[in-house]
């Protein structure tokens, strides 16, 4: 490898590389002077914001004085309303509380109904299993049984067999003996 290096194109004319100066300096104006548009927009639009919350918040307590007086004038005009209402309110809170009663004794009723029948379900659950675990230790000496018959039939069988080779053998013996 060389450690030169050729350019392939020719260098480029000095009125092309002046217009792209230019065009640079064009373009990086055109950017500040968006940026400073944006941020004087900005600045005056907050400002704007600014008067528009002053004021909100002087009509906010215009409107605070206002409903103060209201509620001050409707408090004392039914002031004698309001304890008659409260009165029937409060009578009516005492009939519901009532029936709430009645409903949760009604409830508390069921409920204890409910663990009676609970109670005599595990009862008759605990008395199942009882009787379960004693039809399956039934049926395990059954199978136990089952098995032993099983192997003493194979013992007679076996004894049946020796029988009969015996039984040959003897007669067998006995043809010997006769001849």
């Amino acid at each position: 490898m060389c450690d030169t290096v050729h350019w392939v194109d020719q260098e480029w004319p000095c009125t092309l590389k002046k217009a792209l100066v230019k065009v640079w300096a064009i373009y990086e104006e055109e950017r500040d002077s968006r940026i400073h548009g944006n941020v004087e927009y900005a600045s005056t639009k907050n400002y704007q914001l600014v008067l528009q919350k002053r004021d909100l918040e002087k009509r906010n307590l215009e409107l605070h004085k206002q409903l103060g007086d209201t509620l001050e004038y409707v408090a004392e005009a039914t002031s004698h309303e309001l304890e008659v209402a409260k009165r029937q309110e409060t009578e009516l809170q005492v009939a519901s509380l009532k029936e709430e009663k009645k409903k949760l004794e009604l409830e508390m009723a069921r409920r204890q109904k409910a663990e009676e029948d609970v109670a005599t379900l595990m009862e008759e659950k605990k008395k199942l299993e009882v009787e379960v675990a004693k039809r399956l230790e039934t049926e395990g000496r059954v199978a136990t049984l089952k098995e032993e018959k099983r192997q003493l039939e194979y013992y007679v069988s076996d004894l049946l067999k020796l029988h009969h080779v015996h039984k040959d053998k003897m007669k067998k013996i006995a043809e010997m003996g006769v001849e």
